[in-house]
């Protein structure tokens, strides 16, 4: 644990100090001198040391030293070789070091991190850095002879263009390709078989000098094994390759889920009854309206018939002002296996629907549905959709996909020295969706309930979002980084796009939306279904006050009762002799 909260307070005083910092008021570097080390095995010890001068008395206590990494040929191509940091020094003592990664290789903070006007300020005057690290193999195999290649530039503080003296040793033997220097981007000398100068003046870029190449016979340098020259192959691509894994996975989700999107159900001509018993009342009354807010009353209305007509309650009428008596359904359930595999058969919201009407307290044994209504939009809503999700069934590809998008971004982001920046990006975009939200469903937004939250959300947010917005205006992108961003911003992009599959509707959810819409002018008496009987009516009769369209089905009901010269319709599940006029009720009924 102390280790990681180490850690933590160091990215901290790290963002300060890359975002508020101005290192070339206070710093000059004076020179700089490199010697590398060229080993048998093709790696390389390169020690540095950097003559620096403080100009300001308060100051931030240390200094970057970019080490890059990625060496580019004669021919233009690009490596990467690996880096081992071995020693940091300050004026010939250990110093405290920081390292940080970035696209041409690291960043090595020295120095105490600290804020200004702390006392760990260096000292006016002349300094000294030094900086020793070991290099991966430099050698690469080109026909019979092999080719050590080596960078004409090493590390530099802070960008900072100051005249440079790189000295390198190596094996005897090898042939100096000339004519990779023309024209010459420095000046070198070989002063003897086994030692090379290279100066470079100041004012020189040096971050984009070409290597040295140097020939040698075949056998000088102990040969890579073969998973050696597989992992420096992957080294040179791992950071590329990754950067475009995380938009290859997102372009790949979208394309196995898109078609069975796009593909049409199987048409209907009739009302399927199989689908019509899967799907509660409620999810008919949300499909029906497109998932509009005025359904979720009638999705309430039509869950309290069907418990009614199932006899788990009953009810005075249809309408708003109606009340529930004989809550029974609760009872019932415990008595045996049968009543509660009848409960439990009932879909999720009609049975929430229940359970929030039984938490009203009744007058004479009646309770007023409305009063049951107040405040369940959004619990029945959430029951609705999860309902709707399970028709869905599960997709077990979109957490996996998330997770993988989310983890090569998060790396892209670390290896290329872009994760403060990244996060910097995402602050803004989620704080943006936030303010979104908040003016297009303000009544999602609860009001801070104590003073430190009320502080977090007024205070905390603007200024997150100010640092932010100065973070990301101060610091650099350079070319090599621009790319990788450009990746990162499509990973975002994935994580976003790959939950939002879930909201197109497959092919079963759209069979769905279109069985109620068939079942929708089967009430209505505009197509054939099937055939009318009092257990037809009962069970369609939830549905019908989802779509709206009760009174209608109820008037084809009666119309088929007088064909059939029945007695007056008398369900055990209403109470009293007369409805609202969708439903009538025998005065024999009422008298019972």
């Amino acid at each position: 644990m102390p280790r990681i909260f180490s850690w933590l307070m160091s990215c901290a005083i790290l963002v300060l100090l890359t975002s508020c910092s101005d290192f070339d008021k206070e710093f000059t570097v004076r020179s700089a001198k490199s010697t590398i080390d060229v080993s048998l095995d093709g790696t390389a010890l390169v020690s540095e040391s950097f003559d620096i001068s403080v100009k300001k008395m308060e100051n931030y206590g240390g200094v970057y030293v970019d080490i890059p990494q990625r060496f580019t040929d004669a021919s233009g191509g690009s490596h990467w070789r690996d880096f081992n940091l071995v020693a940091a020094r300050r004026d010939g003592r250990d110093e405290h070091y920081f390292k940080e990664n970035n696209v041409p290789g690291y960043s090595i903070y020295i120095g105490e991190m600290h804020c200004k006007n702390c006392r760990a300020d260096l000292p006016v005057g002349a300094g000294n850095i030094e900086i020793a690290y070991r290099l991966g193999r430099l050698v690469r195999q080109e026909g019979d002879h092999q080719v050590l290649f080596m960078p004409a530039y090493m590390g530099g503080i802070h960008g900072q263009d100051a005249k440079k003296a790189v000295t390198f040793t190596i094996p005897p033997g090898g042939v100096l390709r000339r004519s990779h220097l023309d024209p010459p981007a420095y000046e070198i000398t070989r002063n003897a078989p086994n030692e090379i100068l290279v100066s470079i003046a100041a004012g020189k870029r040096d971050r984009v000098l070409p290597d040295i190449e140097i020939d040698y016979p075949a056998g000088t340098f102990l040969s890579g094994t073969s998973d050696k020259q597989v992992r420096l192959w992957l080294s040179d691509h791992f950071l590329a390759f990754i950067s475009i894994l995380g938009p290859l996975i997102t372009c790949l989700f979208v394309a196995l889920r898109l078609p069975s999107s796009w593909r049409l159900p199987t048409p209907l001509i009739a009302v399927d009854s199989k689908i019509t018993e899967s799907v509660s009342p409620a999810l008919a009354a949300y499909l029906f309206r497109n998932w509009k807010m005025s359904a979720a009353k009638a999705a309430f209305m039509a869950s309290v018939c069907h418990l009614a007509v199932k006899r788990g309650l009953r009810i005075s009428s249809l309408g708003e002002d109606a009340e529930a008596s004989d809550l029974s359904a609760k009872q019932a359930r415990k008595k045996g296996k049968v009543a509660r595999a009848k409960w439990y058969g009932l879909p999720a919201a009609t049975r929430l629907v229940f359970g929030r009407i039984e938490e009203e307290r009744p007058v004479e044994d009646r309770r007023r549905i409305l009063y049951a209504w107040y405040g369940f939009e959004d619990e029945l809503h959430a029951t609705v959709v999860a309902e709707y999700r399970k028709v869905r069934g599960k997709d077990r590809w979109m957490l996996p996909a998330i997770f993988s998008i989310l983890a090569l971004g998060v790396a892209v982001a670390y290896f290329s020295g872009l994760l403060i920046f990244s996060a910097a990006i995402l602050g803004i975009l989620l704080i943006s969706l936030a303010a979104v939200m908040a003016l297009l469903h303000p009544e999602r937004l609860s009001g801070p309930t104590d003073v430190r939250q009320m502080l977090g959300l007024c205070l905390g947010i603007p200024a997150l979002t100010i640092l932010s917005l100065y973070y990301i205006g101060t610091t650099e992108v350079i070319s090599e980084q621009q790319p990788y961003l450009m990746a990162i911003l499509l990973d975002m992009a994935g994580i976003v796009v790959v939950p939002a599959m879930l909201r197109i509707p497959t092919p079963k959810q759209r069979q769905i939306r279109n069985n109620m819409l068939n079942l929708n002018r089967y009430l209505l008496g505009e197509i054939d279904g099937p055939t009318m009987s009092i257990e037809c009516y009962e069970h369609y009769l939830p549905f019908a006050v989802a779509l709206d369209v009760q009174h209608y089905w109820t008037e084809r009901f009666n119309f088929w009762r007088e064909s059939e010269k029945m007695d007056a319709y008398a369900p055990d599940w209403l109470i009293g002799s007369q409805t609202d006029g969708i439903i009538k009720v025998s005065s024999k009924s009422a008298e019972e």
